[in-house]
């Protein structure tokens, strides 16, 4: 959990500072980016994939079944996170949203990701010592509270 947290803090700054688009053709439209990668005989990067409306796909991933060869990128193309750092991403969900998190607000404080790109199940708040639980999209099942440390499910007798 750490090594995630520490991860999104960093991609998420790298990009604001360096104004890192899609690895490949910076600063270039999905479409436009694509269509460049799959005529270079020397690409050896991922091809992005687009979305209808010609944004870049949050989850990027090299060919194959590799969780561990994704990344995350923002609509324009900006890296959140990069391939290769065990993060066995899935999707995008809680990077996405600690990103654009960080863009309105560099002192808020980030959500806690899951192996995989989700959300945490227990979210906590140093600044108001409160936790809450959320489910895997970040929609709060149970309000914040000093009160939540944990949120395991009680088994039924």
């Amino acid at each position: 959990m750490v090594k995630i947290t520490a991860f999104v803090l960093l991609s998420c700054l790298l990009p604001t500072i360096l104004c890192w688009s899609f690895i490949g053709y910076l600063g270039e439209n999905c479409p436009n980016a694509r269509q460049k990668m799959i005529e270079d005989p020397e690409n050896r990067w991922m091809i992005p994939k687009c979305n209808e409306d010609g944004s870049y796909q949050h989850l990027q991933c090299f060919e194959g079944d590799d969780p561990d060869a994704c990344m995350c990128v923002d609509r324009d193309g900006s890296a959140i996170t990069l391939s290769g750092y065990g993060l066995n991403l899935t999707t995008c969900v809680c990077l996405v949203a600690g990103f654009k998190l960080f863009i309105k607000n560099h002192n808020a404080e980030m959500p806690k990701c899951a192996n995989g790109g989700y959300f945490a199940p227990l979210q906590c708040s140093k600044s108001t010592n409160k936790c809450w639980c959320v489910d895997k999209y970040g929609n709060v099942l149970v309000p914040p509270s000093t009160e939540v440390r944990s949120c395991d499910i009680p088994l039924n007798p």
